[in-house]
């Protein structure tokens, strides 16, 4: 993989510090801040949720007490699912790809390209009267769908990481002091990919797929890209289990696959099913993964991994639309 030889950012995002708060976003919105992808914060959800879209990977993500899956739909809206009790929280807005999530105290935070090609964010509550923020630009010019990582210690400490236009990463970080600006960590994906990222042992690691088609992973600030191996042509999945790192990905075959990246559990392994779309994944942080893509009928499906001992238990591929 292609680690240099990179110099032009995505376009240059609007620099104004965006608050972390959903009751001072919408004190923003009201205040009159031109949003050119979504015209605000949803409310209850409609009965029947949007179908998910053709070839968007889904999101996902542990907060609090609540397993949040989320999917861009036909109309390019976004829906949340409470995977533990089946309430749908419309989201809105229109992606050009599907959505990242990362938890935010008991609630997720949701990013995705808009319509002018920009990262968008909104903050949700998940479950039975969720509601969100509305959507705020970060600028950037992407088109894939990025990946999002919770770094702590407080609820506002997450980062969103996204492929420019030259192919390589990009990420921002959030912090209690709001948005730092663009950054790159390299790299070159293959084209219709974005980067999936992680958190351990103090530092951010991303999982992404190479022009070549082969899976690289990156210690943020610390490596460049090292080859995982594997083949794919989909965006992977990246999280952390059990004090590792663990990835899940879409093979050749169109199966899914998992890797614990630790030397006494090398290679990839199948997983089974059939995915049209790539693959996210979130954990509860000690011994259950939750890995979820869309089937060869644009419906979500996911699994749950028992991690307890190694190999780990998987439950067989279940609807989640």
């Amino acid at each position: 993989m292609k680690l240099s030889g990179f110099h032009a950012p995505p376009a240059r995002p609007r620099h104004r510090r965006l608050l972390r708060t959903r009751a001072l976003l919408a004190a923003l919105t009201a205040a009159g801040m031109a949003l050119v992808f979504a015209a605000g914060g949803a409310s209850a959800a409609p009965a029947a949720p949007a179908p998910p879209g053709k070839g968007y990977t889904p999101g996902a993500a542990v907060a609090g007490t609540s397993l949040a899956m989320a999917y861009t739909a036909t109309d390019g809206s976004v829906w949340i699912k409470d995977v533990s009790t089946g309430a749908f929280t419309s989201v809105g807005g229109h992606l050009l790809a599907g959505p990242a999530l990362v938890a935010s105290g008991s609630d997720v935070v949701v990013f995705g390209p808009g319509t002018d090609h920009a990262l968008w964010w909104t903050l949700c509550s998940v479950g039975a009267g969720g509601s969100c923020s509305a959507w705020s630009s970060l600028g950037g010019d992407i088109t894939t769908k990025a990946g999002a990582v919770f770094r702590g210690p407080t609820a506002s400490d997450f980062s969103v990481y996204a492929r420019g236009t030259n192919g390589a990463v990009w990420g921002r970080d959030h912090t209690t002091a709001g948005w730092g600006g663009w950054y790159t960590t390299g790299g070159a994906l293959y084209g219709g990919t974005g980067p999936s990222a992680a958190f351990l042992s103090g530092h951010v690691w991303v999982l992404v797929t190479g022009t070549n088609k082969v899976l690289y992973v990156q210690e943020v600030g610390v490596s460049g890209f090292v080859s995982a191996g594997g083949v794919t042509t989909a965006t992977p999945a990246l999280t952390t289990i059990s004090g590792a790192l663990a990835g899940f990905a879409r093979g050749t075959n169109r199966a899914a696959y998992y890797h614990r990246f630790l030397s006494t559990s090398p290679g990839w392994h199948s997983m089974g099913g059939l995915f049209s779309s790539g693959l996210n994944a979130a954990s509860n942080g000690a011994t259950a993964t939750y890995t979820f893509g869309l089937g060869t009928n644009s419906q979500v499906y996911g699994a749950t991994g028992n991690w307890a001992g190694y190999p780990p238990a998987f439950t067989g591929w279940g609807l989640n639309t």
